[in-house]
């Protein structure tokens, strides 16, 4: 009997950005959620707040979320410039720096 060899055809360049986007976005926001803040934007909405609670909140987020975005536009300019494989979504998320909330 014949048998037949499937390749996995590679997604397009521009296919795996969205999908590792979209894994960096909600890992923010799920974790945001973690804390009762409806997503990261929400989060990060609270650092000018007058409570010193919600600002310090706030401002841990918006220093997380540039540091995760920075992050992952480093690993994709490396993975574009064949300076290193795509990583999976998991593994992205994983090199992520953590949340350290005040």
């Amino acid at each position: 009997f014949p048998v037949t060899i499937v390749r996995e055809v590679p997604k397009p360049a521009a296919t795996v950005q969205r999908e590792l986007v979209a894994a960096v976005q909600r890992h923010l926001d799920e974790t945001a959620q973690g804390r009762n803040y409806d997503g990261i934007l929400s989060l990060c909405s609270y650092a000018t707040s007058t409570d010193t609670v919600f600002s310090a909140e706030g401002q841990a987020g918006v220093e997380w979320r540039d540091a995760c975005w920075r992050h992952c536009y480093q690993v994709l300019a490396a993975v574009t410039a064949g300076q290193r494989p795509v990583p999976t979504s998991a593994e992205l998320v994983a090199e992520l720096p953590a949340m350290v909330w005040p």
